[in-house]
């Protein structure tokens, strides 16, 4: 009798039982991947909503002067371009104003070109108290007397230079323009 034979038959199918019961196809029908091809068990959970950006004061506009905007006392320099603009009535007989620009100009010739037409139309300049990153700023204020009491309009310009180019702020209240 050969024992070698009933020995090597026993190896023969404890191995192949072992390779059988071990290797197990995967889900994916892929042998060499892990349960579920290592992708999470859990389910994506739904986006969140979608935020409504906010919407802008009906009194601004961008690209050019807002309606009710007081161009003969302030209008943006020679060779500037209008960024934004508002024009917000107010009670007591003011608007509140800002114009936002972009020009070549320089600080000094942006505040003798927006503060002419201020100081021909009685507004006194004032140094800001705050000091503040900007190039230059100066600010303009202007007393009326009326029958109900004062009307004080004020006005801060701000200029920061980015460079070739100088972008200013002009922000206040000033009187409302008559209709």
């Amino acid at each position: 009798m050969n024992l070698r034979s009933p020995v090597t038959a026993g190896v023969t199918a404890l191995v192949t039982a072992g390779l059988v019961c071990g290797c197990t196809a995967a889900p994916s029908g892929r042998l060499d991947t892990a349960p579920y091809g290592g992708l999470p068990s859990q389910q994506p959970t739904a986006p969140a909503a979608v935020t409504a950006l906010p919407t802008f004061d009906a009194s601004s506009t961008v690209g050019d002067y807002a309606d009710g905007f007081p161009r003969s006392l302030v209008e943006a320099p020679e060779g500037a371009t209008v960024i934004a603009s508002s024009a917000q009535p107010l009670d007591g007989g003011l608007t509140r104003i800002s114009l936002n620009l972009s020009t070549p100009a320089s600080s000094d010739d942006v505040l003798a070109q927006l503060g002419g037409p201020l100081a021909a139309a009685g507004f006194a300049p004032t140094q800001p108290q705050a000091l503040s990153g900007l190039t230059a700023q100066t600010a303009w204020t202007r007393r009326s007397e009326r029958p109900e009491g004062p009307l004080i309009e004020t006005l801060l310009i701000g200029v920061l230079d980015d460079g070739d180019s100088r972008l200013v702020s002009v922000s206040g209240t000033v009187a409302t323009p008559p209709d």
